[in-house]
């Protein structure tokens, strides 16, 4: 830029590294009193939002997505429900026990999914499976009616092959039902639903509950 210099004797000087940014701080100065972040260039018009409306939009799009990911957790499990009766949980394989055989205990293992968090691996409970003919599964819940202790297999004895509660010495013959000798449990062992199109397809899976103890009725702990 000139200036008025008649006689073309006034050298001419580069503008100050000052002068350079003047412009600059007027133009923060200015984008402040708007609103405006300084070093936020404004898009023009027809193309992206601005930073600030475009974390508008996605916050907004975030809160309308979490009720759609619950309920898909709720659609996802719906054996985890105790509306649905329990929780439908793998055991084994048919083949893995013997026909005739003594009875397996097994631990109940699964995931359950609440409105929040998924429960990896969660210990449920224990089990005593046993392969009572080819194609015939029993599945006792080894918590005794009486106080919730678990009882154990036994195989031998002056009892013969029984299940006993070590707690309150309640006794039960292998087919789940009160022992003669039994002296504290108000009803026999507690059986549990085996789903049998797994079971035909070589799987054995069974609903697992739990029920009230100290009760003579078999009642679903709800």
């Amino acid at each position: 830029m000139s200036i008025n210099d008649p006689d073309d004797d006034i050298p001419d000087l580069p503008m100050s590294e000052a002068l350079r940014e003047e412009p600059d701080a007027k133009a923060e100065e200015r984008l402040k009193e708007e609103g405006e972040e300084p070093g936020e260039p404004m898009s023009p018009v027809g193309t992206n939002p601005p930073r600030r409306e475009f974390m508008s939009i996605a916050l907004g799009g975030a809160i309308v997505a979490a009720p759609t990911v619950i309920g898909l957790r709720v659609v996802l499990s719906p054996l985890l429900s105790s509306k649905a009766g329990g929780i439908l949980a793998r055991l084994t394989t048919l083949d893995s026990l013997e026909a005739g055989g003594p009875p397996q205990a097994f631990k109940v293992i699964a995931d359950k999914t609440d409105a929040w968090t998924t429960y990896k691996d969660l210990p449920l409970g224990l089990v005593y499976a046993q392969r009572v003919a080819e194609k015939q599964v029993v599945v006792f819940s080894a918590s005794c009616p009486h106080a919730g202790c678990a009882v154990e297999y036994r195989g031998e004895g002056a009892h013969g092959a029984h299940y006993y509660c070590p707690c309150h010495e309640s006794s039960f013959r292998t087919d789940g039902s009160l022992a003669p000798d039994n002296t504290q449990a108000k009803r026999g062992l507690d059986t549990l639903e085996v789903d049998q199109e797994k079971l035909e397809q070589g799987e054995i899976w069974v609903r697992f509950q739990k029920f009230k103890a100290g009760i003579s009725e078999k009642k679903a702990v709800s």
